[in-house]
């Protein structure tokens, strides 16, 4: 599950995906907010649209380039 708050969006993303360094990034939001013990389906604080472009990002040759994805750079990392 992807969003913020109640407003939640379920995602399926190709295992290559999960292995990605921009990916294990949203993996580590997910871990500082929810910790290491979520039961169920992962869930992953981001806002869906900023989910959407990251994923893109990956599955296209940009990730290769010095990208800032402004979105992963929330007060809820610092």
């Amino acid at each position: 599950l992807v969003g913020e708050g109640e407003e939640l969006t379920r995602v399926l993303v190709h295992r290559k995906v999960l292995q990605h360094p921009y990916f294990t990034g949203l993996l580590e939001l997910a871990a500082m907010e929810f910790g290491h013990d979520q039961k169920g389906v992962l869930r992953i604080p981001c806002d869906i649209e900023c989910f959407y472009k990251i994923v893109q990002l990956i599955r296209s040759s940009a990730w290769r380039k010095k990208v800032t994805i402004p979105c992963l750079f929330s007060p809820k990392l610092m």
